[in-house]
């Protein structure tokens, strides 16, 4: 009986880890969009109860002006009074994601900004990022054509529950 019980937590065990260490799935952040996946904005009351947490539609995070930590050549820069909900950085600076930064807490929407196309070869070790206890999307834009396995393949360690999005675009 022991026995039994003993391989059935090893089985239950490794399926769990064999669902977390696979990749995200990545979606055109247009189509996820039309998805309707993006609900209205909700408020959920903490068990506290004085303190509650507002949830942003994605397509404000992405597409309107909200108060955005950047991160440029490894320097943080924040220039709002209220606490940034998004933040943005070049690909090359994805280090400075693993000190630890107050800025970060409440971020729900990072965008990473590839310049080449040679960085799609490469992987981002997400579980390395801290402080970001909000995140619930991570969104790749790539100035030129980039595919849904590629970001995929580029992403690891992604958090349970992150959305991972791409747009492609080609300048003029």
């Amino acid at each position: 009986m022991v026995w039994k019980t003993t391989l059935s937590i090893m089985l239950l065990l490794s399926s769990f880890m064999a669902l977390h260490a696979q990749n995200s799935k990545a979606y055109e952040i247009n189509e996820y969009l039309a998805l309707g996946s993006n609900k209205q904005a909700t408020v959920q009351v903490k068990s506290n109860k004085s303190a509650a947490t507002a949830t942003t539609p994605l397509q404000v995070l992405a597409y309107d002006l909200v108060p955005t930590v950047f991160i440029e050549n490894g320097e943080i820069k924040s220039f709002d009074e209220q606490s940034p909900i998004k933040a943005e950085l070049e690909f090359n600076s994805f280090n400075v994601l693993s000190n630890a930064n107050p800025l970060f807490k409440n971020v729900e929407l990072l965008v990473i900004k590839l310049n080449e196309e040679n960085q799609l070869i490469s992987s981002l070790d997400f579980s390395t990022i801290n402080s970001f206890n909000s995140l619930k999307y991570v969104y790749f834009i790539c100035p030129f054509n980039c595919s849904r396995s590629q970001i995929e393949n580029l992403s690891k360690g992604l958090p349970l529950g992150t959305v991972l999005l791409y747009s492609s675009s080609i300048p003029e």
